[in-house]
């Protein structure tokens, strides 16, 4: 019980006495964490995307091409989000700095 009480302290000092980071630092934070929710939704909308393609085997099937298509696509969805081309981390921005 008293760990749960020193804890309590703790928590109220530290709440006192305003050790926060500025709000711009924390403002860029939630933006970046929006911006990779972005990049997430968009990269698996492409993944799902590329699956209704059908391919061919003009350059061979090999897991290396597998795995460097996977990383240009998330690459893909990265420059999306970070170039607000849906506009999606806004919104999410928008929601959580409420």
């Amino acid at each position: 019980m008293k760990e749960k009480r020193d804890f309590a302290e703790i928590l109220m000092k530290e709440i006192s006495t305003g050790n926060k980071p500025a709000p711009e630092e924390t403002d860029k934070k939630l933006m970046d964490l929006c911006y990779d929710m972005e990049a997430l939704f968009v990269g698996n909308m492409l993944k799902s995307m590329r699956k209704t393609i059908i391919e061919n085997d003009f350059f061979g099937k090999s897991l290396a091409k597998d795995i460097f298509q996977d990383m240009l696509y998330d690459e893909y969805a990265q420059l999306m989000a970070r170039t607000d081309q849906f506009g999606l981390a806004h919104q999410i921005y928008n929601q959580l700095s409420v």
